[in-house]
């Protein structure tokens, strides 16, 4: 292990883990043309990770981030950054290797692993990276502070997760009055633009998305402003028949530049529990899990919990919303809760007619009157996740264009379970 090699005096100072000796040389080189970087600490023994001696070194040299050449063998990759994230939970890796299943990467990036560079590695995607980095983690403290996130994800398809996930934005922009931005990561059938009754939606790829082309200009030009209801929409891309592959990357940098530009950011994700859908949900202050009162529905759910469990994500940061939520229901939400040993935290109406009129009016019901049970909810809900009290509804307005429906019985709404 060797100590104090510079490339910059105001870089980060970085230890940089190898998996064989004869790379210390090519990681040298590269690390030399990056001027945010400065390594502090070499080491070329991966166990060498669990040595206190070791340990006490990163310590003393204030070390501010990790940069790890993942070996060949994926298990002997993981256990090494498990110890690394055990003794240093609060500092970020950045991985550099060869491809990886969607499996891996989501252990890695629970294990602490914020992105992933192609080898071999080069001089500009590695400053890239740390400039991404040096924007997402160092950079918090700093100006307004970053939006929090809210992603909304289905315990299976179908569940109404767009509707939602739609809905809850406009209703937050009206109690909140501040910038909020809904954001569709569904690679395959996305169609969040379509719930607002946009008609020319914009995408932010076309094809397989480039981060060295990814910078705010690049991404504004592709955020769509909603007149009617005050927020901006970004569709990642139109997805159906493309074959997505890992977008975690590209969902990543775009998270970490819009954070300073938005007061909330909600994703609508797919019901995939993929690296993609891991790109948000790590950083997301809420997950709202969408289920269904029936027994396979609540099975499908019980198996996301366990797995957001597995990977790290504190039952704090969950909220299980039951969605289509009818009187004649088997089993109650407190039943619910007990079968899945989780309390649900908001249960929504079954009103098939009132979002078919929404759909075909692109009238969001969140803007709608409160005689209509789900506008309500919507109206509560947000009101509950931002700590303010409910709203009235807007009266129901006299000209054409508005959902005339009767008035049916609401949903109790449920308090908060933390």
């Amino acid at each position: 292990m060797q100590k104090g090699l510079k490339t910059m005096p105001d870089g980060l100072k970085t230890v940089v883990i190898l998996s064989d000796e004869r790379l210390k040389k090519e990681y040298r080189h590269v690390l030399a043309k990056v001027e945010e970087a400065r390594i502090e600490l070499e080491i070329s023994n991966l166990e060498s990770c669990l040595s206190e001696e070791w340990v006490e070194d990163v310590s003393r040299a204030q070390a501010r981030l990790f940069l790890v050449d993942l070996p060949r063998e994926l298990e002997n990759g993981l256990r090494m950054m498990e110890q690394v994230h055990q003794q240093f939970p609060h500092l970020p890796i950045l991985a550099a290797g060869d491809f990886y299943d969607p499996a891996f990467l989501m252990e890695a990036m629970r294990l602490g692993v914020k992105e992933f560079l192609p080898k071999p590695l080069s001089a500009e995607k590695l400053k890239a990276a740390y400039q991404r980095l040096a924007k997402r983690v160092f950079d918090s403290c700093m100006g307004n502070p970053p939006a929090k996130i809210f992603s909304f994800f289905s315990s299976k398809g179908g569940n109404g997760t767009t509707t939602i996930a739609t809905n809850l934005a406009v209703s937050l922009r009206r109690h909140s009055k501040q910038k909020i931005l809904l954001l569709d990561l569904d690679l395959y059938f996305g169609a969040a633009a379509d719930f607002l009754g946009v008609k020319q939606n914009l995408y932010l790829f076309q094809g397989k998305p480039d981060l060295t082309a990814l910078d705010r200009p690049f991404i504004s030009r592709a955020i769509l402003a909603h007149p009617k209801s005050g927020i901006d929409i970004l569709s990642l891309t139109k997805g159906l028949g493309r074959k997505s592959g890992s977008w975690a990357a590209a969902i990543s940098h775009v998270l970490t530049l819009l954070q300073r530009d938005y007061d909330y950011i909600c994703v609508d994700c797919s019901s995939k529990l993929d690296a993609n859908a891991a790109a948000a949900l790590e950083v997301s202050h809420l997950i709202f899990l969408i289920g269904q009162g029936s027994l396979p529905a609540l099975r499908n759910a019980q198996r996301i919990l366990q797995a957001f469990d597995g990977l790290g994500y504190s039952e704090k940061r969950v909220r299980l919303l039951i969605n289509r939520f009818g009187r004649d229901e088997t089993l109650s939400l407190k039943e619910i809760g007990k079968f899945l040993d989780f309390s649900v935290f908001w249960a929504l109406p079954n009103d098939f007619t009132a979002i078919r009129q929404s759909l075909e009016l692109g009238e969001p019901l969140a803007q709608q009157p409160s005689s209509i049970p789900l506008a309500k909810t919507f109206d509560e809900l947000s009101a509950e996740v931002l700590g303010m009290p409910h709203l009235p509804q807007p009266k129901q307005p006299s000209r054409g264009g508005v959902l005339a429906l009767e008035k049916g019985p609401a949903t109790q709404s449920l308090s908060l379970t933390v």
